[in-house]
């Protein structure tokens, strides 16, 4: 129509005002400097080629060249000129990346690749369907999730908030017979799970982590994978208080574990007060199941 234009307009925020994007991932440092803190959408702990040379481009046009990786992979763009913020949001909006990553939300959900040859499941898809469905989740304090394709853990599943990795149940053929004096699988175990009584192999179930490094070893095949899934932990943390998550789930399907997160996502944000000595500091999910008891998730 004649005297009317009509476009596509992207709203950007101002430095310290919450409009279209949390102002936490923009952080003033001088008067005239601030850093961004930006990843993909959703969340993606990998970049494409044109994505890595628009934050090249960014960084030099606007900043100091500088770009920092963040431990979950967020990328950050420090000494960015204030005047030139709203210009440095645009160009990366348009590469797919966008502010976030920072404050009391779910955070850049991490996984290891998906080509990795040590995988015994793939959690590329299944950490993107995550954060499609939890991503910036409002929650008490920031949370954490991991997901590792087997047991090595590279993605440090191990002592987020939650963590998720694959694993294979170890079924024992007893038809087969071992090599005479074998005792690889009983060496490779990281957990001693696996004893050799009276020239049978026994496995202790309650240690075994389904990590199936005895499976690689075993010549005889009297070791094999049999159910694969996925193990669920929860109430890890990094920082000055390292905590070792606790299972909570063991061999489950994909879907089973989008319904286990819910769970212990609705629950840690029902139960969360404050920090004992804190007015406005919510406690970690750590600190919660430190109170409430890890069988108070009602899974």
């Amino acid at each position: 129509m004649a005297g009317h234009e009509e476009g596509f307009n992207l709203e950007m925020p101002k430095v310290g005002v919450i409009k279209g994007v949390l102002a936490k991932d923009i952080e003033v440092t001088g008067e005239k400097v601030v850093n961004i803190r930006t990843c993909a959408r959703p969340y993606r702990n990998y970049y494409s080629s044109n994505q890595l040379r628009r934050l090249a481009l960014v960084a030099r046009k606007y900043g100091s060249s500088k770009v920092h990786l963040s431990p979950r992979h967020n990328l950050e763009i420090p000494e960015v000129r204030q005047k030139e913020l709203n210009n440095a949001l645009r160009e990366l909006y348009i590469a797919g990346l966008f502010p976030g990553g920072a404050g009391t939300s779910v955070r850049n959900i991490f996984t290891c690749p998906d080509w990795c040859s040590k995988a015994i499941l793939p959690v590329q898809e299944l950490g993107l369907m995550v954060s499609k469905n939890f991503g910036d989740m409002d929650m008490p304090n920031k949370v954490t999730i991991s997901f590792a394709g087997c047991f090595n853990g590279c993605s440090r599943p191990y002592n987020t908030d939650i963590g998720v990795y694959a694993m294979a149940e170890v079924v024992l053929d007893r038809e087969r017979k071992c090599e005479p004096d074998c005792k690889a699988c009983v060496e490779v175990c990281p957990f001693d799970a696996i004893k050799i009584q009276d020239g049978a192999i026994e496995i202790d179930t309650t240690t075994c982590t389904g990590c199936i490094k005895c499976v690689e070893v075993c010549k005889a095949d009297v070791l094999r994978p049999g159910r694969r899934g996925y193990r669920v932990m929860v109430g890890g943390k990094e920082g000055m208080d390292v905590r070792w998550a606790t299972e909570v789930k063991r061999a489950i399907d994909d879907f089973s574990v989008l319904e286990t997160i819910d769970a212990i996502l609705r629950w840690y944000s029902k139960e969360a007060i404050l920090r004992k000595g804190s007015k406005k500091k919510k406690e970690r999910l750590a600190e919660l199941i430190d109170r409430a008891g890890i069988d108070s998730i009602p899974l």
